[in-house]
């Protein structure tokens, strides 16, 4: 995937989880339900590149900007967290 590629190549995401997924969601002015397929990135990184994915993302999708947000990592084993920050951007 474009998205992954540019942010690991960055140095933004140590990596990324790719599900494909099927989103329900009401339609406008009705009781009915609709659905779409979307592609669902999750990637571990730390808090304070969120601003920078951001950018990278806003600049190389200014059209078509997919949907992002946060999701802390509020626990998480002493070795992996040292490897997520010894494989990402310095802060």
């Amino acid at each position: 995937m474009q998205i992954i590629n540019t942010l690991i190549t960055k140095n933004l995401l140590y990596n990324a989880t790719v599900s494909e997924k099927t989103v329900y969601e009401r339609k406008k002015g009705g009781n009915t339900l609709g659905s779409s397929k979307q592609t669902l990135i999750i990637g571990k990184t730390k808090a304070l590149l969120f601003s920078a994915i951001n950018e990278e993302l806003r600049n190389k999708y200014p059209k078509n900007m997919p949907l992002l947000y946060s999701l802390p990592i509020v626990y998480a084993d002493i070795h992996q967290a040292k490897e997520l920050m010894e494989n990402t951007k310095e802060i």
